[in-house]
């Protein structure tokens, strides 16, 4: 023990040693961004475009007790945007109340595969452009499911995840799923629960090396077996992403990871706004699901 806390110390000496001096005036000075993002796919049924504020972290006072105020001061409610196409089609997203966010029906513009399409974003008379390409989608998702007792009265499901990576182009993949259980208690309408499937290190897979090869993924989850339990669904979910679009959820789920960790430094998400004052991503992704019915 003597010689962890020695240890310890003289790392903490260390990295003290090896911090920079860094003016807290110039963390002061740090300006405003608007903050974009925006994902649309051909299986969305509602186009959606988050626009908001992205504030210095050091000099924007914040309340303890109001989270609704502190929110607010983020909130942009009256810029202008606009989804468009090749052809000069477009969709005019609406601010919604309710969600936070700007909104339109899908029916209002077609999202094809292999398409190009383009983000304008008009706030305070300053305009942000993003385009993306709507990557292909995989035809089919194969699987292979182990169903076992657990050591505590329960059941694991361990579950594979395989498909045929695309030939002849540069793919980015996300894998996911959901697990959907209805449960029927006596003398109760039946309840649905569900959550979702995490493949740990198999959720971000690329084919740098494996160009039109065998891709896959596991996941093991603890799937409940009691009397009450009427059915159990599991979608298991693809997503053919662009490069940003992977860059940031990867970003995303790294800094997850490493929170509070103060030897880590986080990740840096990428920025494909095109104009100066404003940061975030516009990106395209193709879903590709498989519904499976799990027998108990």
């Amino acid at each position: 023990m003597k010689k962890y806390i020695l240890f310890f110390i003289a790392t903490l000496t260390l990295c003290a040693a090896c911090q920079k001096v860094v003016d807290a005036d110039e963390l002061l000075d740090t300006e405003a961004k608007v903050f974009i993002r925006g994902y649309i796919s051909p299986q969305d049924t509602v186009l959606r475009v988050h626009v908001s504020k992205a504030l210095p972290a050091f000099g924007t006072p914040l309340s303890v007790r109001d989270q609704e105020a502190n929110q607010e001061k983020f909130l942009i409610k009256d810029a202008q945007v606009t989804i468009s196409d090749e052809a000069g089609n477009s969709s005019n997203l609406s601010y919604s109340e309710e969600d936070r966010t700007y909104l339109a029906d899908a029916s209002t513009l077609a999202i094809v595969a292999n398409q190009d399409y383009f983000l304008r974003v008009l706030v305070d008379g300053q305009e942000y452009n993003s385009f993306c390409t709507i990557p292909t989608k995989v035809p089919e998702i194969n699987e292979r499911i182990n169903l076992r007792d657990d050591n505590f009265g329960g059941r694991e499901v361990d579950i594979n995840l395989s498909f045929e990576d695309i030939l002849g182009e540069q793919n980015f993949y996300v894998l996911g799923g959901l697990v959907t259980t209805t449960v029927q208690f006596e003398g109760e309408e039946p309840s649905t629960f569900s959550f979702s499937l995490f493949f740990d290190t198999d959720e971000f897979l690329r084919d740098n090396l494996v160009d039109g090869n065998t891709l896959s993924g596991n996941t093991l989850e603890y799937i409940g077996n009691d009397t009450e339990v009427i059915a159990t669904t599991i979608t298991l979910q693809l997503a053919n992403v662009e490069e940003t679009l992977f860059q940031n959820l990867k970003t995303a789920s790294t800094n997850s990871d490493v929170d509070g960790n103060p030897f880590v430094e986080y990740a840096i998400a990428p920025n494909n706004i095109q104009e100066e004052g404003a940061v975030g991503v516009f990106a395209g992704y193709n879903l590709t699901e498989k519904e499976i019915e799990l027998m108990l």
